[in-house]
C-alpha cells in the first residue's frame, strides 16, 4: 500500500493542540514570574507565537534581549 495524501493540522481543526499550547506558556512565563488568568490567555488564544508572546512581555513590561 501506498501512501497518496498526508493532512497537516496546523490550526487545531482535526486535533485540539491548545491544551499543550496553553501548558508550554505557562511554563515558560513562570520563568519571568507571569501568570496568564484563563481571561487572558484567551483574549490571545489563536496569535502566532511571535505575537502571542511580544504581547504578554510587553504587556508586563519584559525586554527582549536578541542575539
Amino acid at each position: 500500500m501506498s501512501i497518496s495524501t498526508v493532512i497537516f493540522d496546523m490550526d487545531g481543526l482535526l486535533i485540539d493542540s491548545e491544551p499543550l499550547w496553553k501548558e508550554a506558556a505557562a511554563e515558560i512565563f513562570r520563568d519571568y514570574a507571569i501568570q496568564l488568568s484563563a481571561s487572558e490567555y484567551h483574549s490571545t488564544m489563536g496569535m502566532r507565537t511571535s505575537e502571542f508572546v511580544s504581547h504578554w512581555f510587553r504587556r508586563y513590561e519584559i525586554s527582549i534581549v536578541s542575539g
